[in-house]
């Protein structure tokens, strides 16, 4: 399913690394249990920064890409959601398992056509866009309106969407570089 394909170069763990310091700190986890935006800035670093070692340093199957893609959704899930950003046990199950997960599917896209990284591109965004409607709704099962153990209300979450929209776009624009440079194009 996975297997190690070996260190390549060490300055290829250089963004993952940072990635995984910058949010998995005491300072910036206590940020994450007030701030929503912060905490979905940390599942994108963490899943980043395992989609970067996948790609890197392994090579797996459609298997572990479709293995790799069931925590980025399975966190997002309202309730798990919830359980990340208010206990400790679960935002540690939450960050390894995104970082894990992350590892899964990037070992993978060496091994894509061309067609199945632009389908792959598209379903995240789609997925992504849908989720950061959500949030831009100011949906309750996203708050403590809903989940009374959470600190933050709906009024921050019309940004944490307009967050997922921006991040979304520098990924977008990331992807289109590197298919185009891929294919000949720049």
């Amino acid at each position: 399913m996975i297997k190690y394909s070996g260190m390549r170069n060490w300055k290829d763990l250089v963004v993952p690394t940072v990635f995984i310091l910058a949010f998995v700190n005491p300072y910036v986890e206590s940020l994450q249990y007030y701030n929503p935006l912060v905490y979905m800035l940390d599942h994108y670093a963490l899943y980043a920064a395992g989609v970067l070692i996948g790609y890197k340093f392994f090579k797996g199957s459609i298997i572990s890409f479709i293995l790799g893609i069931i925590p980025a959704g399975f966190w997002h899930i309202p309730l798990f959601f919830a359980l990340g950003a208010s206990f400790p046990l679960y935002r540690g199950l939450s960050e390894v398992t995104l970082i894990l997960g992350g590892i899964l599917a990037g070992s993978y896209i060496p091994k894509m056509s061309l067609t199945f990284k632009i389908g792959a591109l598209g379903i995240y965004m789609f997925a992504d866009s849908l989720l950061s409607i959500f949030f831009v709704l100011g949906y309750p099962q996203y708050s403590n309106v809903d989940f009374k153990f959470l600190s933050w209300g709906t009024d921050i979450l019309p940004f944490v969407g307009v967050e997922m929209f921006v991040v979304m776009n520098i990924v977008l624009v990331y992807s289109l570089y590197k298919l185009l440079k891929n294919i000949s194009l720049f």
